[in-house]
């Protein structure tokens, strides 16, 4: 794998599916989806994303298409959330499970090394939210009480982003501004979990994001007002 160049990542959020309404958790969540909470389909449609895991033609081809799909049947489930609460609960659940599918179909494209390399871009844009994934959490080595506290953090952050998503909802916020909220709910929920490191884990955390060993941090342009992942 090259080093890591300079990466601009302008903004690629999904209309709709990016800014969901969170809900509680899916009964068919798996793997994919807690361990990769972002949308994967996404992330490797940009280009900076791509120059930096070399991804070959063919991997691009089988990508691009994934991605089209997923836009797709996501837009679909988004709009029949749209009628009503009990709608809205259940298309989080189908717009997770359809993350978890295709985040899954997308790993599969990349070999071990990309998906290596995939990770370290999915900390550094994803933060400390990352943490609520399993294997993030077994990696680091954090303690039962840590794990708990992560979880609470992470419903208050559902709690919170669900109100935001009602205020629009309820045409009191623009979209605009809902995304701005969204965002700031997310970076505060980032630092929190972050917090629930110690000084040892946060550095080897800093480590794996690529943040110690050279390489730049990955900006966002567009992050005061979206994000790369959906229910962030």
């Amino acid at each position: 794998m090259k080093r890591l160049l300079p990466l601009v990542l302008m903004a690629a959020a999904l209309t709709g599916c990016a800014n969901a309404q969170p809900t509680a958790s899916s009964p068919a969540k798996n793997r994919a989806s807690v361990d990769h909470p972002g949308s994967i389909p996404i992330l490797l449609g940009l280009d900076p994303v791509r120059q930096y895991l070399q991804l070959t033609p063919v991997q691009c081809g089988l990508l691009d298409a994934l991605r089209s799909d997923y836009k797709s049947q996501a837009q679909n489930i988004t709009a029949i959330g749209m009628d009503g609460q009990d709608a809205a609960l259940r298309s989080g659940w189908d717009l997770e499970d359809l993350r978890a599918r295709f985040n899954a179909r997308s790993l599969a494209v990349l070999n071990p090394s990309q998906q290596d390399g995939l990770r370290q871009i999915e900390r550094q844009m994803l933060g400390g939210s990352l943490l609520t994934s399993p294997s993030e959490q077994k990696l680091l080595g954090l303690t039962a009480d840590q794990q708990s506290s992560i979880a609470a953090i992470s419903k208050a952050d559902l709690a919170n982003a669900a109100s935001i998503n009602a205020q629009f909802n309820a045409g009191k916020i623009s979209s605009f501004r809902r995304d701005i909220n969204l965002r700031r709910n997310q970076q505060q929920t980032s630092k929190q979990m972050l917090a629930t490191l110690t000084d040892k884990q946060r550095k080897n955390w800093l480590v794996l994001s690529g943040q110690k060993t050279g390489l730049p941090k990955i900006q966002d342009p567009d992050a005061a007002t979206k994000s790369l992942f959906e229910g962030y």
